[in-house]
């Protein structure tokens, strides 16, 4: 029997894109273990959905901007009529992580809004949402994406990092109070992931790409595919004895 047969699953932020596409990659994966996933995102999701139903799985594409409530209450909606109750969300949905650096001066009071609206409230909104879902059938699995910039405190980018910080401290808040209705809330960190844009600045710059590397105890670089597994044992059964949790995967960049 497959790891996730009979379960639902819903990913946000799982569309394809140039940048490291974590969500797809989640979606595909739970999808190969039996789940039926809904790949949620405010870009156009279809290809992952087709993706997943020519490999033999069970996906819905859905169109949702997670910062808006309706649009969230909507996304349970429709994935109970089509699959039922959500058993897993994976919280993946945000922005920041490749912005150029900018200044604590320099941070635009508009941009740090949109930043907080997708990456805390957002992801607020999918559990609060899914919470009483849950509940009713007293188990569920709630995955939330952080970062380890929120460890490092990584200069230039106050506004991603201080809301990665965000989601750290959410998730053991909701991990404390979900608890007793039998939901696991925990948090998975990652650090550089490479795609097609640290493709093209590692081509153009071999010194970064040795100057990252070196700083890992695993000099190797990590895709998203690399980090599925991460993601799949904390929406299993597997880590039923686990909330409130962060893991980090860093190739030993620094030890957590």
């Amino acid at each position: 029997m497959a790891r996730f047969e009979g379960r639902t699953a819903i990913v946000t932020g799982a569309a394809f894109g140039e940048r490291a596409s974590l969500g797809a990659a989640f979606a595909q994966g739970l999808a190969a273990e039996g789940a039926k996933v809904v790949v949620a995102d405010v870009q156009d999701a279809s290809a992952v959905a087709a993706r997943i139903h020519e490999d033999g799985g069970t996906a819905m594409a859905l169109k949702v901007d997670v910062s808006d409530a309706g649009q969230v209450a909507e996304l349970m909606d429709k994935t109970c009529c089509a699959f039922g109750t959500p058993d897993i969300l994976v919280n993946n949905a945000g922005l920041g992580s490749n912005m150029p650096p900018v200044s604590i001066e320099e941070i635009a009071v508009d941009d740090w809004d949109r930043l907080f609206a997708v990456n805390v409230r957002g992801m607020f909104l999918c559990i609060q949402a899914v919470a009483p879902l849950m509940r009713q059938a007293g188990y569920g699995k709630i995955v939330n994406l952080g970062s380890t910039t929120m460890m490092t405190g990584k200069t230039h980018r106050l506004h991603y990092v201080t809301a990665k910080g965000a989601v750290l401290a959410m998730t053991r808040a909701a991990a404390a109070e979900l608890g007793p209705s039998g939901i696991r809330v925990n948090c998975a960190a990652f650090g550089l992931v490479s795609s097609q844009i640290t493709d093209t600045q590692f081509a153009e710059n071999p010194d970064l790409k040795e100057q990252i590397l070196s700083a890992r105890a695993i000099p190797h670089e990590y895709r998203p595919e690399d980090l599925t597994g991460t993601i799949l044992y904390l929406a299993s059964s597997d880590s039923d004895h686990m909330t409130g949790q962060c893991l980090v995967v860093n190739n030993g960049e620094f030890f957590y």
